[in-house]
Formats: structure tokens, C-alpha cells, sequence
């Protein structure tokens, strides 16, 4: 039986997540799927894809990623908003989509943790508001 799709990040990425996840702020959050959705979200939101590796390795499973639905609707709405509704019909597709935001993601997460340490949170939550009242505000006057 074929155990379906997983996702894929590289070695040097997968150093990052594990480094991440001794960081205080990430104490409650600190699952690779969590680092990964929060990577996810920041590499969206820079607007910025970077291709995966020739060695990236399939990590997390898809019984694991099953047991969230907010992971794989947070994929495909990142994917529909990128290449459109028919994007869902193609699993991998939308998979890279998300691989490549997220590894984005978590090298913004690093370089942010190495330069803001403690006030990294801080600095996320700041940047959280104003992007998405800047997206609201910009949806509203449409």
C-alpha cells in the first residue's frame, strides 16, 4: 500500500527546524508541523519561493499531516492563491508550493532568531498585524 505524500525539506533545513525548536517562544509549538506551517506563512507572506535541493528527503508523513487539517487547507489556499483552483488536482503541485515558501520560511526564521533573539515573538507579532491589516484593508477597498 502506497503511503501517499509527504513533505519534503532539505537536511540544512531540517538542522533549522530542530534548532528552532529548543527557542523558548516555540516551547508550545514546537512540532516540525508546526515550524513548518509558521515557516509556510512567513515565506508567503515575503512573496519569495526557493527551490528545494537535489537531496531534500521526504519528512513528514502523511498520517501526520492527516491528523491537521489546518496544515494541508493552509497548503492548498497558499496554492489556489498562487496558481489557481485547478492547482488542487495536482497533490505535488501544491506540496511544493508549500515546500518551497516554507524553506523560505525557515531560513527568515533563523536569520531573524540569530539578529532579534528574545524579541523575535515580539517581532512577528508586530509584523503579523501589519500584514494582515494591510491585506484587509486593501480587500476592503476592492
Amino acid at each position: 500500500m502506497a503511503e501517499g505524500r509527504r513533505i519534503y525539506y532539505d537536511n540544512e533545513d531540517e538542522e533549522r527546524y530542530n534548532k528552532l525548536k529548543t527557542v523558548k517562544i516555540f516551547e508550545k509549538n514546537n512540532k516540525t508541523l508546526d515550524l513548518f506551517s509558521i515557516a509556510l506563512i512567513i515565506g508567503w507572506k515575503s512573496g519569495k519561493r526557493t527551490p528545494l535541493g537535489e537531496g531534500a528527503v521526504g519528512r513528514v508523513r502523511e498520517a501526520t499531516i492527516n491528523s491537521s487539517d489546518f496544515i494541508r487547507y493552509l497548503m492548498m489556499a497558499i496554492a489556489v492563491k498562487e496558481d489557481g483552483i485547478d492547482t488542487l488536482t495536482d497533490e505535488n503541485k501544491y506540496f511544493t508550493i508549500a515546500e518551497e515558501y516554507a524553506k523560505t520560511g525557515v531560513l527568515l526564521l533563523e536569520s531573524k532568531y540569530v539578529s532579534e533573539g528574545n524579541d523575535l515573538l515580539d517581532s512577528m507579532e508586530l509584523e503579523l498585524i501589519e500584514f494582515y491589516d494591510k491585506k484587509f484593508n486593501q480587500e476592503n477597498e476592492s
